[in-house]
């Protein structure tokens, strides 16, 4: 997980300064807010550290259709793909798993990291990724669908509900599901972030009472109960 302390905001926090009236309380939100959006790109960094990963896209698909590569799992990433000849107008994944078996399988993943979701990108994401499949299908010598991952929502019913059925069951995918896929722990990488998750909480409550407005609310409260 990305640590509040890294993040970079810029020196006006707008809609958190009006929220609280506070310059310096809205400066440690919009920290947070950052942090939020950079722990998808996080996840995605911790599952490439403990998987096989492609770099040359064109050169891999090539290999398997030589029958040069070994079974196992496969990741490519959507940089790689963009870097390749099966890129398709920026409509591109985060992430294709190739399993490399008696049969082989592309599941073409759309990574999202938490189990709340943005309903109204939710039908154009769908389009995307069957678009996607239908393209790179044609292409490569693999059987390939389409998934949406909720790294963190153990049920797939609740991701179905909460895309408002954009998406059918078949084509949604709980994080432990991927992580059985790719071979890989999925309670490592939960564990694994919630170490950060600690230091994140440790250094919110520093930077808090280190804000006038907030030590002097909280020293008026302990004289209080004194």
């Amino acid at each position: 997980m990305a640590k509040i302390c890294n993040a970079k905001v810029n020196t006006s926090s707008g809609g958190y300064n009006r929220v609280f009236d506070n310059d310096e309380m809205g400066r440690l939100m919009a920290k947070v807010q950052s942090t939020v959006i950079s722990n998808g790109n996080e996840l995605e960094k911790i599952i490439l550290s403990k998987t096989q990963n492609i770099t040359d896209l064109d050169v891999y698909i090539e290999a398997v259709t030589n029958g040069e590569i070994p079974n196992g799992t496969y990741v490519c990433t959507k940089r790689i793909l963009k870097k390749s000849s099966y890129k398709l107008d920026g409509n591109e994944p985060d992430l294709l798993v190739f399993v490399v078996q008696q049969k082989r399988v592309c599941k073409i993943i759309e990574l999202k990291d938490g189990d709340s979701f943005d309903t109204k990108k939710a039908w154009g994401e769908q389009e995307h990724l069957e678009r996607f499949n239908l393209h790179i299908g044609a292409k490569i010598p693999f059987v390939s669908d389409y998934y949406v991952c909720c790294f963190n929502q153990t049920s797939k019913e609740e991701i179905v509900k909460g895309f408002k059925n954009a998406f059918e069951i078949e084509h949604v995918m709980t994080g432990r599901e991927l992580c059985e896929i790719l071979g890989i722990s999925y309670d490592e990488i939960i564990e694994e972030r919630k170490k950060d998750a600690k230091a994140n909480m440790e250094y919110f409550y520093q930077q808090l009472m280190a804000i006038p407005a907030i030590k002097e609310m909280f020293e008026d409260d302990i004289n209080k109960v004194d």
